[in-house]
């Protein structure tokens, strides 16, 4: 069965959405914030706070933020594969219902969502949001940010197991 041109278009939005907060991550190491009293090169593009004065003083110091000693990298290898175990569970699910509905064995599916563009017009975006919910869970330092996204996915395989079944 080959592709349409509406599948290739939804493959090719859902894998620049997994893709984009990888693509906004930056390789350079955060940049340390001198404390005052302590010796420190200046920073290279910073500019200076009075430009007669060769020390900062104490109250611009005490203003800036310190980063976190144990800041981690938010979109990691679990998160990557959390997300894409989500979206790739809405896809089977998608597909296996819709293929269940047309061979006529799946009928409590709600009558908008009959067609498989609605299907994925419904489950996309909200598959969209789970993500973006597990990432400031993550971002918070939440250690059970992945649950939003298991409870999906395992809903999803219920759904999909389901229509596979009645399919044969």
């Amino acid at each position: 069965m080959k592709p349409c041109r509406m599948q290739v278009l939804l493959l090719i939005v859902c894998l620049f959405v997994m893709a984009a907060p990888l693509l906004a991550q930056t390789s350079a190491p955060p940049a340390t914030v001198a404390m005052a009293g302590t010796p420190s090169a200046e920073l290279p593009d910073a500019p200076s706070p009075e430009p007669h004065s060769a020390a900062p003083s104490s109250s611009n110091s005490s203003a800036i933020a310190r980063p976190t000693a144990n800041a981690t990298q938010i979109t990691d290898k679990e998160f990557v594969a959390a997300t894409g175990v989500l979206f790739g569970s809405t896809f089977a699910t998608v597909e296996l219902t819709h293929r269940c509905l047309e061979a006529g064995f799946c009928s409590l599916v709600p009558r908008a969502l009959v067609r498989r563009r609605a299907m994925y017009g419904v489950s996309l975006p909200a598959d969209a949001g789970i993500t973006v919910l597990g990432y400031y869970l993550k971002r918070g330092q939440h250690k059970w940010w992945f649950v939003p996204a298991a409870i999906v996915t395992a809903g999803n395989a219920v759904y999909g197991i389901h229509a596979a079944q009645h399919m044969r």
